[in-house]
């Protein structure tokens, strides 16, 4: 039936090669495609869009003026997605989440946030 259909272009083992071909061309074009969209830097809508957004800093400051090392990692389940702007909620939670902190900075991708803690 299937020769009939295709004007006996698969016969037997050629069949089979053309499905092996099939399987070798789709993993080379996995691996081509993104290889290809990585040469070009990140840009908006791209492939790589949320790749050149930058990291999450967050800094705490007690009433002394000492730096103090907040555990972001306990309030924020994961990694800290960049595509999300943490900076209009995450100080007032670093705050409520750490009573000794006098103010919370966050810093993402140009933008800056300070919070003075109550």
């Amino acid at each position: 039936m299937l020769s009939m259909l295709t004007g006996g272009i698969f016969r037997g083992r050629s069949f089979r090669a053309f499905g092996g071909y099939a399987i070798a061309g789709v993993v080379l074009l996995q691996i081509a495609v993104p290889s290809i969209a990585s040469l070009s830097p990140p840009s908006r809508f791209g492939f790589q869009m949320y790749s050149g957004l930058g990291g999450l800093r967050v800094t705490g400051v007690d009433d002394r003026g000492q730096e103090i090392l907040l555990n972001v990692s306990a309030e924020v389940a994961g990694t800290p997605r960049p595509d999300l702007d943490w900076t209009t909620s995450l100080p007032e939670r670093m705050c409520a989440a750490t009573p000794s902190v006098a103010q919370v900075t966050v810093e993402q991708s140009g933008r800056q946030r300070t919070v003075r803690c109550d």
